[in-house]
Order: C-alpha cells, then sequence, then structure tokens
C-alpha cells in the first residue's frame, strides 16, 4: 500500500478485554486491547497512515500496555491520563464466534478542550460516541475540508442522531437501525436513516456483508468468506478499512468492498488488535479471499427482521 500525506486523528475509548470461550471444554482466557477507534488507527498506521490517537487510558499497568502497544504501532499517542483503565469482559460462542460484552465499572473523564491549531491539522478524524464534548469541538473547530466518520456502535440517542448529521461518512449495524425509526420493514429504515443523515449512508451487516445507501439506490456489497473464530473488532476495523478507501480515493463501493474484506480478516482469529490482518496479509487480500453470493434487498429484508425475534 502507498503512502500518503493525509494526517488523521482518532478519538476514542481504549479498553482491556478479557475474552473467555463459552461452554469449551476447557474455560480458556485471552486479555486483549480493544477500542472501536483504536483498531481502525491501528490498521491505517499499518496502511502507511500518518495517525495520531487521542484517548484517555489509566495510571495502571493496562494503560501501559496500551500505551506501549501503540508506541510500537507507530502511532503518535496523546493520553488523557485516569486514575484506571476500562477493562471489559468478552464471552465468545466457540461455535458461530459471536460474542456478548459486558463493560466494566470503571468512567473516564470527557476529553475535551483541544486548541483549534491541533484540530485543524488533520484531514481525516475518525471517534466514537464515548467522546460527546470532543466531537462537537471537531465540528466547530476542524478545517472546512476535513472529513469525519463516525462509531455510534449500537446506541441510539439524540447525540448519536446528531453525529451521523454531522459526520461525512455515517456507518451504522444493522443490529441498531430499527430503533431509530421504530420501522419493522428495512426498506421504510433506510428511507428514515436518510432523512435523519442528509446524505448516503453505509449499513454493516456483519456476515452478510454491507451497503450504501443514498437515498434512491441501494447498492449490496457481499461479504467474504472465512472460517469465523472471533467477531470481535470487526465493525471496528471495518471503519478504518472504510477509510482508507477514501483516503485513497475510492469510490464509495470499492472502500465498502475493501472495508468487507478486511473485516472478515479480522474474525479468523481471536482478539480485537491481536487479530488485526499484518501489511503482507492485506497486501494479498484478493487472492485469499472469496466473495459470498450476493443477496437481495428482500433477503436483507427477512434477516433484518430475524434480528428483532
Amino acid at each position: 500500500m502507498s503512502k500518503t500525506n493525509m494526517k488523521i486523528l482518532g478519538i476514542g475509548e481504549s479498553v482491556i478485554d478479557n475474552i473467555f470461550f463459552v461452554g469449551a471444554k476447557e474455560q480458556t482466557e485471552k486479555r486483549n486491547i480493544g477500542g472501536p477507534v483504536l483498531t481502525s488507527m491501528i490498521l491505517l498506521s499499518r496502511l502507511g497512515i500518518d495517525c495520531t490517537f487521542l484517548t484517555s487510558v489509566g495510571n495502571d499497568s493496562e494503560g501501559e500496555m496500551i500505551i506501549n502497544t501503540l508506541k510500537e504501532e507507530k502511532i503518535k499517542t496523546i493520553n488523557n491520563l485516569q486514575n484506571n483503565t476500562k477493562v471489559n469482559t468478552i464471552l465468545i460462542d466457540p461455535i458461530s464466534g459471536q460474542r456478548k460484552k459486558i463493560r466494566g465499572p470503571v468512567k473516564h473523564r470527557a476529553i475535551e478542550k483541544m486548541e483549534k491549531k491541533f484540530i485543524e491539522q488533520f484531514d481525516f478524524i475518525i471517534i466514537d460516541r464515548h467522546e460527546r464534548k470532543a466531537f462537537y469541538e471537531i465540528v466547530k473547530n476542524k478545517k472546512q475540508s476535513a472529513k469525519i466518520i463516525i462509531d455510534p456502535s449500537t446506541e441510539v440517542t439524540s447525540f448519536v442522531k446528531d453525529m451521523m448529521r454531522h459526520a461525512d461518512y455515517p456507518i451504522i449495524p444493522i443490529d441498531s437501525i430499527a430503533n431509530f425509526c421504530n420501522k419493522r420493514d428495512f426498506s421504510s429504515c433506510l428511507n428514515c436513516l436518510y432523512k435523519i443523515c442528509g446524505k448516503a449512508f453505509v449499513i454493516t451487516l456483519g456476515e452478510l456483508g454491507s451497503i450504501i445507501y443514498d437515498g434512491e439506490n441501494t447498492d449490496l456489497i457481499p461479504a467474504r468468506m472465512v472460517s469465523v473464530v472471533d467477531t470481535t473488532g470487526a465493525g471496528d476495523i471495518y471503519r478504518g478499512a472504510f477509510t482508507y478507501g477514501i483516503i485513497k480515493k475510492w469510490s464509495l463501493r470499492d472502500s465498502a468492498g475493501f472495508a468487507n474484506s478486511i473485516a472478515a480478516m479480522q474474525c479468523r482469529r481471536v482478539g480485537n488488535v491481536s487479530a488485526i490482518p499484518t501489511g503482507s496479509e492485506i497486501k494479498n487480500y484478493k487472492r485469499k479471499l472469496s466473495r459470498k453470493k450476493l443477496l437481495s434487498v428482500s433477503k436483507i429484508n427477512s434477516y433484518f427482521l430475524k434480528l428483532g425475534e
């Protein structure tokens, strides 16, 4: 992957995930670094992008683990130092690879009061839903050409809706879209979401891939076929890979197709950061992954309805 002069800022939480395989013959635990924007930053750094990450970590061994990892990945890190690092428990089904997250009790002070000069130096900003104050500072003080990519997770609040309006590239998981519009029909939800976003947006469909909707057209981008071990971090890394495509001036479709591939590769190993593909794996991804069959909107609607059962 070729170098670029673009500079990207990531703002979001960093966590330690204690991972357990539920129902396995032997109870196994694995400790891994995680965080939605953190995962994107590592991928983008491996792809040659100049990355700066602003995050909260504790003054403890877990915080040291996160800081050292980011340093090894050549990411400039600005730490909003706290007493303790956030620690989550992740329960994984060893058969399907699906996971359940149990958040720890640690709360962090908000990231805020960033200097306008600092914000203006970046061409792209990826930010998660945990940093409300920082988000509005970014919207107010970024240079006009800078693009915002959001990670709303599955939370549905008035703030998340505001993030969707301000983001240049809203990326929303299918698990949450019915809650935005209180509708049971997938096509109706697409139209409702378009009214919120006011622009083309992406919906990630997990094992089915992703779609782009621009208010009139629905573009279906199929997933890649892999043997799923753990889905942790797949949505997180999707945003990083999609952002890389936009940085390289690829079309929305090509950016989403690349993101589908990288998210699929993420699912082949256990963990979040520990599962991120290497540079050589990414370089050869097209030769190693085959596409799933393209689905119709009606089949996606059936999948969508099952999520609400």
